[in-house]
């Protein structure tokens, strides 16, 4: 898996997609662009820190680099049994 890609400094808040794209790293052998701004969403807003503004969630660029920091692997938000077949565990 490769190192989480590296999102423009700027600003307090960041788009869904930016931190998407900051845990996840560029679309492609880590999921679809949909599917990974979904893992998000379920976050939000009882466990990331995030507003609504318009039709779009923003979450606190702060607890983003945070969690990509310090976080579990992107396999954790995979679905049990999806997890289970990647881990070869039944």
């Amino acid at each position: 898996m490769s190192a989480p890609a590296q999102v423009e400094r700027a600003g307090l808040l960041m788009t869904v997609e930016e931190v998407a794209t900051l845990w996840f790293g560029e679309v492609g052998e880590n999921g679809s662009a949909s599917s990974n701004c979904q893992k998000i969403r379920r976050l939000i807003p009882e466990v990331l820190p995030a507003r609504r503004i318009g039709n779009r969630w923003y979450v606190s660029r702060a607890a983003a680099e945070s969690w990509a920091a310090g976080g579990d692997p992107a396999s954790v938000m995979a679905h049990p049994d999806t997890r289970e077949q990647r881990s070869g565990v039944r």
